[in-house]
């Protein structure tokens, strides 16, 4: 990588940061090229991106960044998770290092808060927003649908209803 390519990549990857909210800090040694082109994949899938980088670049490109703080977990052969969506990118990544012993996530940062692995696999376990979108529409369209149900109804077993109520 020449010099000009070098500040591409840290001026990219600094863009790519400053607009994301959140960043897992893994290291990978160990892992076939096969198995990261696999996670890549996975991670792609939920909306995330997987960034094998090279720990010179990725400190100068996270400098006036919120993530300036994971400066420290740059040691040995480390890739970066980044995602708007923190649950499913932690999710993928806590799944696959379960399966996969070479991959370690060893920090990370949601917005300013700088997260531990324990809080990763917390976040980890929640449901993903899709899921959680999923049940608030369920949620929002139960009573809808028996309203619905009920407007079906004869009219003589509305009324009945409405005159049982009273009398309670």
């Amino acid at each position: 990588m020449n010099r000009v390519e070098k500040v591409n990549f840290v001026s990219e990857f600094n863009s790519l940061l400053s607009n994301t909210n959140f960043v897992l800090i893994t290291q990978y040694k160990g892992l076939t090229v096969e198995e990261i082109s696999s996670l890549r994949r996975q991670v792609k899938e939920k909306n995330a991106s997987f960034k094998v980088t090279k720990n010179s670049l990725a400190k100068r490109a996270i400098k006036n960044t919120d993530y300036e703080k994971l400066e420290s977990f740059f040691i040995g052969p480390t890739a970066v998770a980044f995602s708007k969506d923190p649950v499913s990118a932690a999710k993928v990544l806590y799944d696959f290092s379960k399966d996969n012993e070479n991959l370690k996530i060893i920090g990370g940062a949601m917005g300013t808060s700088e997260l531990n692995i324990d809080e990763i696999k917390k976040l980890a376990s929640l449901p993903s927003m899709d899921v959680l979108r999923a049940k608030l529409v369920s949620l929002i369209s139960s009573p809808l649908s028996n309203i619905v149900s009920l407007l079906n109804e004869p009219p003589s077993k509305i009324v009945r209803l409405i005159n049982s109520k009273q009398q309670n």
